[in-house]
């Protein structure tokens, strides 16, 4: 066990207790003043000499800087909190290490909670970020529900500095967001670019931001073309392999069924691809096919998937900087809206429209 002072650490042993590396005994290992090690542990210049030297000292010493007497003099706790709607989807634990690592490298630490795509939740994880006394939260927004305006309300009056992250709210905040619109016109002009007009969107919940995006864009590429989007070839389920396995089943049955799908969630792209398989059709030859989200795992599909990809890891970097900057002061003024561009990623899920596919042939 250990016990603290203040200054220095106690461990009790069992031949009593034995003193802990404290500040003092890292700079007398590393050489410098214990002013140094200071600058050095509160991410201050100092030079690379000293730096490297304390670096060694800090290992050698098995030294842990005394966290709660750090926290009274910065009046800091040099803690995040980060608050994700859904631990299980695949989609998020990138963006937890691209804020997870700008955390570490500006010296704070991480506080994670799962809201369970749940506005009632969503509000509990924050309330106990703050009781944690967290420096300011990062949140990626539950869905839309029935209580939006208080929800609204609630959120823009949150104590905490907050950095929205892939979902955005509804009123001004400091965001940073990937282009959804702009990834669903590059998915759509590219089937468009192969002859392809007859093009449905599979996609799900209209109660989050990122989708209402990507059927704007959908639609927005249509008519740019002088398409006009066909209420039947928009369809939006659950997002869930059976969901997407009997939605594209569906749109597969049409009389005039289309040549192409373009699909905005990983999973529902996951249970088209079957469904095509099921229906004794091939992928590109009858039937071409765009996901959204790259993923390593596309590269196993046979054909390999062309995809929206996000940044990930960049949305969760930059939402960390910018918070960081908020609670150090180094960032002011308005809130701050970020849009990161997305990128398509061509492979082999998509082939030009054949006039056999006409009528389902």
């Amino acid at each position: 066990m250990k016990l603290t002072d203040g200054n220095s650490s106690l461990e009790e042993t069992g031949g009593g207790p034995k003193k802990v590396a404290d500040i003092r005994s890292v700079a007398e290992k590393a050489g410098v003043s214990i002013s140094t090690v200071s600058r050095f542990l509160n991410n201050k210049v100092v030079s690379p000499q000293a730096e490297e030297r304390i670096r060694e000292a800090v290992r050698e010493l098995s030294y842990i800087p005394n966290r709660i007497a750090r926290s009274l003099k910065l009046k800091r706790t040099m803690t995040l909190g980060m608050a994700i709607p859904d631990i299980a989807n695949t989609f998020f634990p990138d963006i937890v290490k691209g804020v997870e690592d700008a955390a570490r490298e500006a010296g704070f630490h991480l506080v994670l909670t799962n809201t369970g795509e749940d506005q009632v939740t969503e509000w509990e994880r924050l309330a106990t970020l703050e009781t944690l006394r967290c420096d300011g939260a990062l949140l990626i927004l539950a869905p839309d529900g029935s209580q939006e305006n208080e929800r609204r309300q609630r959120l823009a009056d949150f104590r905490l500095p907050v950095v929205y992250i892939d979902r955005a709210p509804t009123f001004d905040a400091d965001m940073v967001i990937s282009d959804n619109v702009q990834g669903a016109e590059r998915a759509v002009n590219h089937l468009l670019t192969l002859g392809h007009t007859r093009i449905a969107l599979l996609g799900t919940t209209l109660d989050v931001s990122t989708h209402r995006d990507r059927v704007d864009g959908y639609r927005q590429a249509l008519r740019a073309a002088g398409l006009e989007p066909q209420a039947g070839y928009e369809v939006r389920v659950d997002p869930t392999l059976a969901e997407g396995f009997s939605a594209t089943t569906r749109l597969l049955a049409m009389p005039n069924r289309p040549s192409a799908i373009f699909v905005t969630s990983n999973k529902l792209t996951i249970g088209a691809m079957a469904a095509i398989h099921d229906s004794g059709l091939r992928c590109p030859d009858d039937v071409s096919v765009i996901g959204y989200d790259d993923y390593e795992w596309e590269e196993a599909f046979r054909p390999r998937l062309t995809a929206v990809g996000q940044p990930r890891y960049l949305l969760g970097q930059r939402g960390c900087e910018l918070l960081i900057g908020r609670i150090l002061g180094n960032k002011s003024g308005p809130p701050e809206r970020v849009v990161i561009p997305s990128r398509l990623v061509v492979r082999e899920s998509c082939a030009p429209y054949n006039p056999r596919m006409a009528n389902g042939h």
